[in-house]
């Protein structure tokens, strides 16, 4: 419902120009809400068409943003505005950056999420006594949370993900009639259901760079030797990990940086060289989490922050 009316506002303000300083500023912010709602859309159709996101959709989000905060600057006649923003930007980006770097989400997530945080800033704007953002009849101005309305979306996005988990479980477990067994064991198997969102099996010869490989095992010294002998070279592009557990070996990705050209002609040829047996591998998945960002972005616009609302409901219910 209130959708709705906050696309019927966006609308109105277009046909019907507002020239009033109160209305005209509300009026911008409802079409800058759209527009980036507008270039999530486009992000999700490039993250799940074709699994990446493009550096130039980022840019423009980044460039679009920054404009839309200085002219917010210049409206109030408050530099800080910019310069709050820009700092929360950085707080954000170093919050991404170790998301990134745990493989959480990848690069264009990353890069996408920054310019994001720079457009949303102005939701956090309280701190400089600017009330008519108030007027945007926004669920989440009216609740109270302590962090950045940028982790307000990140946390809708995570547990609109976890729902989307649960389901696929349940979904797999009554497809498979386990039901009755997992039951008795757990309600849910999150590693069963991580394990099938999360990897897929390749031959080595559909290999290709960027791949993520997980635990690779095998027993042969000589190849493990000859791993670590390409990873200690001077200028080395090996991107593989290999470790000694117990009595065998495995080599796996070394980071979210997935495997290089030489990490593919090494491995094709140890198995040529018979050092290494099987030809399969298990790749790591990297499931589309922009959607997910882009559903948590118009929860957050509808509802709010979830973990406020769900917190709020526990209290009632204690």
């Amino acid at each position: 419902m209130y959708a709705c009316i906050f696309i019927g506002n966006i609308l109105d303000s277009l046909i019907n120009h507002s020239f009033n300083s109160s209305h005209l500023l509300i009026n911008s912010c409802q079409i800058h809400l759209f527009v980036i709602l507008l270039i999530l859309l486009i992000a999700d159709y490039y993250d799940l068409k074709f699994g990446i996101i493009p550096n130039k959709l980022s840019l423009i989000l980044l460039i679009y943003a920054l404009l839309f905060d200085l002219i917010l600057s210049i409206c109030f006649s408050n530099p800080l505005i910019l310069i709050f923003s820009m700092a929360l930007t950085a707080l954000i980006t170093l919050i991404s950056f170790i998301l990134w770097h745990i493989g959480f989400w990848g690069g264009g997530d990353f890069k996408l999420f920054i310019g994001l945080s720079l457009a949303l800033s102005f939701l956090d704007l309280n701190h400089f006594n600017i009330n008519y953002f108030h007027n945007l009849d926004l669920a989440i101005l009216n609740q109270f949370i302590f962090y950045p309305k940028m982790i307000s979306i990140l946390l809708n996005g995570i547990l609109i993900a976890l729902a989307f988990i649960i389901l696929f479980v349940i979904y797999n477990l009554i497809r498979e009639k386990k039901l009755k067994y997992y039951s008795k064991l757990s309600i849910l198997d999150f590693r069963l259901a991580f394990k099938q969102l999360t990897y897929k099996t390749v031959y080595i010869e559909s290999l290709e760079e960027g791949m993520v490989l997980n635990e690779y095992f095998f027993k042969s010294q000589i190849a493990f030797d000859r791993i670590n002998d390409e990873m200690n070279k001077s200028n080395s592009k090996i991107n593989l990990n290999a470790i000694k557990v117990e009595d065998i070996y495995c080599f796996s990705s070394l980071n979210s940086m997935g495997l290089t050209r030489e990490d593919i002609k090494l491995i094709k040829a140890l198995y040529k060289m018979d050092l290494i047996k099987s030809p399969k591998f298990k790749i790591k998945i990297e499931i589309p989490f922009m959607p997910f960002i882009t559903l948590g972005y118009m929860a957050f616009l509808i509802f709010g922050d979830f973990i406020s609302i769900i917190s709020g409901f526990i209290k009632i219910m204690l």
